[in-house]
């Protein structure tokens, strides 16, 4: 499996990449910076080949790359500034891979040595396995999106399908299938911890994406009060045709969310939505079905008020509501 570890400040990090490296600055007014990457408790890491960024105002203003020694120098950082140490991309080292780490706040003086440590802790992993029509998607493109920090992570499915993300930072992941370069991703959120003192960093295995060239139906369920909903997170999805009976099931993702969302490739036709939501330790669980009340779509407890949607093969269709707040609280 082919797997390339998350970069960290993508935003700052791809301004700088327009903008370019700051012009080299006299040596009157440059200083440098000595980095070790640690534990959070300053016990030096021995890693070798990570890749640093040094970033001032608005800029990058230097590179560097980790020795066997966890050790790296910037030299020619123009000053007076004060700059951020951040890792672009951190390899792969089995269960202990790193999250990617920063340290800012950085003053630099002109003809000066300033020596920081960079702190990193075990990251977390989501693993997984991606599926097409005709079986076990291998090579697909991968992505896990931090939508808490704009970090991006990116691997590939191997041979048989699998994936597997490591050193993932802390964050609410939106985690992408692609089954090619315009095609429209299958789509699994998840919310992960890197490691926090004494407690290890989260492990997740999610259930199969299904990597599709296109999607024909995508439902989703919102609840009432656009609060998270307990109910929503991991209840189950089916969509049966009016005419044939055949029926395609698959889950909503097991993130507390406000909406969640279920893709399907499915035959055109009618068909109706059915959800049957989580039991928690304060609600049982229900089956709701998507009718139209007032002609305002929404989810019913009243199988008799259900109304077929319609979908078209190879077309996008979106259709779904909120659920009633008795439910969704």
């Amino acid at each position: 499996m082919r797997l390339i570890t998350g970069t960290a400040l993508v935003v700052a990090l791809a301004a700088g990449a327009l903008i370019g490296l700051a012009p080299p600055a006299t040596a009157a007014g440059s200083g440098t910076i000595t980095v070790q990457l640690a534990t959070p408790d300053g016990t030096a890491i021995r890693l070798a080949d990570v890749e640093l960024a040094a970033i001032g105002t608005d800029v990058v203003v230097g590179n560097a790359t980790t020795d066997d020694d966890g050790t790296a120098t910037f030299t020619g950082i123009p000053a007076p500034d004060t700059v951020t140490v951040t890792t672009r991309q951190l390899p792969p080292h089995g269960t202990e891979t790193y999250a990617p780490g920063l340290r800012s706040g950085i003053a630099v003086r002109g003809g000066s040595t300033v020596a920081v440590t960079v702190p990193l802790v075990i990251g977390a992993t989501v693993q997984g396995g991606v599926v097409s029509p005709t079986g076990p998607a291998a090579g697909r493109l991968m992505y896990a999106w931090n939508e808490d920090t704009s970090q991006v992570f990116r691997t590939t499915s191997d041979s048989t399908g699998q994936y597997r993300f490591l050193g993932l930072s802390t964050g609410k992941y939106r985690i992408e299938a692609y089954a090619s370069g315009t095609a429209s991703p299958a789509v699994w959120k998840t919310r992960v911890y890197q490691q926090r003192g004494t407690l290890p960093a989260s492990q997740v295995t999610l259930s199969l994406h299904y990597a599709h060239s296109d999607y024909d139906l995508v439902v989703y369920a919102a609840s009432a009060s656009r609060g998270p909903s307990a109910q929503l997170s991991g209840a189950s999805v089916t969509v049966t045709n009016a005419t044939t009976g055949a029926s395609f099931s698959t889950r909503f993702s097991t993130l507390l969310d406000n909406e969640q969302t279920a893709q399907f490739q499915i035959p055109s036709g009618q068909y109706v939505v059915e959800i049957r939501t989580a039991a928690t330790t304060a609600t049982t669980a229900h089956v709701l079905w998507l009718g139209r009340p007032g002609g305002v779509y929404r989810y019913v407890a009243d199988r008799a008020q259900a109304v077929p949607v319609d979908v078209v093969f190879g077309g996008f269709n979106g259709w779904g509501g909120a659920v009633p707040e008795a439910v969704s609280r």
